[in-house]
């Protein structure tokens, strides 16, 4: 059985680069990624065996608007509890700099077909009967 030992505020641009690739993203700019951590409220990396498995990293405001950005999980750790791991230590970390008796939104753009796993852990998608779609405008080069 492989260890899995989970890390915060540790992951390299390099390792977001590798992993966004990994997962079919496409190839990040590296000093693009080296800033986004570095803008990033909280990152949690996974590694098994010295190698990087997995991540995840919340942007947001610090106090009401959270979002959870680039979870990625390398294909050869898919389905080994990872992810649901990282989100739980996210989620953790949003619980413990959230307002008590405020509302606080939490956030995240699915893959699609990964709905699934983040309704699991509590998430909804919308449009529902009470919130509008979510939206999204990109930049590209």
């Amino acid at each position: 059985m492989n260890d899995i030992i989970y890390y915060e505020n540790t992951v390299t641009a390099e390792e977001l680069c590798l992993l966004q690739a990994a997962v079919g993203f496409g190839q990040a700019n590296i000093e693009q990624a080296d800033k986004a951590i570095k803008n990033s409220l909280f990152c949690v990396s996974a590694m098994v065996n010295g190698k990087i498995a997995g991540m995840g990293r919340i942007i947001g405001d610090g106090a009401r608007i959270f979002y959870l950005q680039d979870v990625f999980i390398a294909p050869d750790y898919q389905r080994m509890g990872i992810g649901t791991e990282i989100v739980t230590r996210m989620m953790k970390f949003i619980k413990n700099n959230s307002f008590e008796h405020a509302h606080t939104a939490v956030g995240l753009m699915a893959a699609k077909g990964k709905e699934d796993f983040y309704m699991k852990l509590g998430f909804r998608v919308r449009p529902n009967d009470h919130e509008g779609h979510g939206m999204i405008y990109t930049m590209n080069p």
